[in-house]
């Protein structure tokens, strides 16, 4: 009976505990709901901590805190506080001007005269009358294509930039007993070319220019005809140069930001197109070991066209472009070869110890 009675007694102690608990947590989130701290008490043993911010971060940042040389997501918060990129996204992931004001995203296509495909009974050696052709379709002065009625509002200019011969080298391997790399020498006798500047990027433009020129007109040409190497190089070789030295079609899509005026480091240097351009140029530099280079080598060239405006030229069609220029830009006049030389003499340092930019 006696155990009976004990078993009944733990069975109802259980019990009590069960139904307790849940209420006591209740009472201590009712009382944390209603009952907040004072200012006063909150900053008690800390009146700086209503004006601090902390941001934790799951490992630690790199002693060199550099967006051209850093890859690590803790150094990359910090930088993002200290150095800011030319654009970046809002709320709705769209992109929003930083220290650039404004960008405008326009296009140079260009494409060689092939003189061995007849237009319209155009002289295929005057590359003038290409040019003043596809003028005049443009206006459907001359051709009804319906392929082409929508290129009026993109195309703005076009012109002929004219034939040219030019020598290169390159190092290719010689086939014979064993291959060993030699270094050759290649005149190119590059023919006209007609280039075309359009207000946006069109990456149909040469399938709409297929239309008006005729299907064999870029397929057609065959670069390597145009091309003497000493040694001399045939078949696959020869034609491997030949696509990335004169490319029947190119496109080179440009932007070009204008920088807001009056927006400083935090030395109160004023940030320009210069400071773009260094940045870039920091990246790809063989010596800063960045891990970018892969991010810009669509990159034909950064060019400044003032202190305020900066174009961007790249190589090919190329769609995360604007993406890429959310990088921290660097401030050319501390992190230059002349600065870093000075700093390296007042920190008693040799002069090329320092990263070389």
């Amino acid at each position: 009976m006696n155990a009976f009675q004990a078993g009944c007694d733990a069975i109802m102690t259980v019990r009590r505990i069960l139904i307790l608990t849940p209420l006591l947590l209740t009472v201590i989130l009712l009382q944390s709901y209603f009952w907040v701290p004072a200012h006063e008490q909150q900053t008690r043993g800390n009146p700086g901590r209503l004006t601090e911010f902390i941001n934790g971060s799951i490992g630690d940042a790199t002693s060199l805190l550099n967006p051209v040389l850093s890859s690590d997501t803790a150094s990359s918060e910090i930088e993002s506080m200290v150095f800011e990129g030319l654009i970046d996204r809002s709320e709705d992931l769209r992109f929003r001007g930083r220290p650039a004001s404004s960008w405008r995203i326009s296009e140079e296509a260009y494409f060689y005269v092939n003189p061995a495909v007849a237009v319209a009974g155009l002289d295929p050696s005057n590359p003038r009358q290409t040019a003043g052709f596809l003028r005049d379709a443009l206006e459907r002065k001359a051709v009804a294509h319906s392929e082409f009625t929508d290129i009026p509002c993109h195309v703005r200019e076009i012109s002929v930039i004219p034939a040219k011969v030019f020598k290169v080298y390159r190092t290719v391997k010689i086939s014979g007993e064993s291959e060993k790399e030699t270094e050759i020498e290649i005149t190119v006798s590059a023919p006209a070319r007609i280039k075309m500047v359009l207000d946006q990027v069109d990456q149909d433009l040469f399938d709409r220019l297929d239309a008006v020129l005729g299907g064999d007109y870029f397929k057609g040409f065959h670069a390597e005809d145009y091309l003497h190497t000493v040694p001399g190089l045939t078949g696959e070789r020869l034609a491997g140069l030949a696509a990335g030295l004169l490319p029947a079609v190119e496109h080179n899509p440009v932007i070009e930001f204008s920088l807001r005026p009056g927006v400083k480091f935090h030395d109160g240097h004023i940030v320009d197109a210069y400071d773009v351009r260094f940045t870039y140029e920091a990246i790809m530099d063989p010596a800063s070991l960045s891990p970018r280079p892969a991010d810009y080598e669509p990159v034909k060239a950064v060019e400044v066209v003032d202190p305020q405006t900066v174009r961007v030229v790249y190589k090919r069609l190329y769609s995360p472009a604007g993406g890429t220029w959310a990088m921290g830009i660097l401030p050319a006049h501390l992190l230059n070869a002349g600065a870093l030389k000075k700093e390296a003499v007042l920190l008693g340092e040799e002069p090329g110890c320092l990263f070389d930019a």
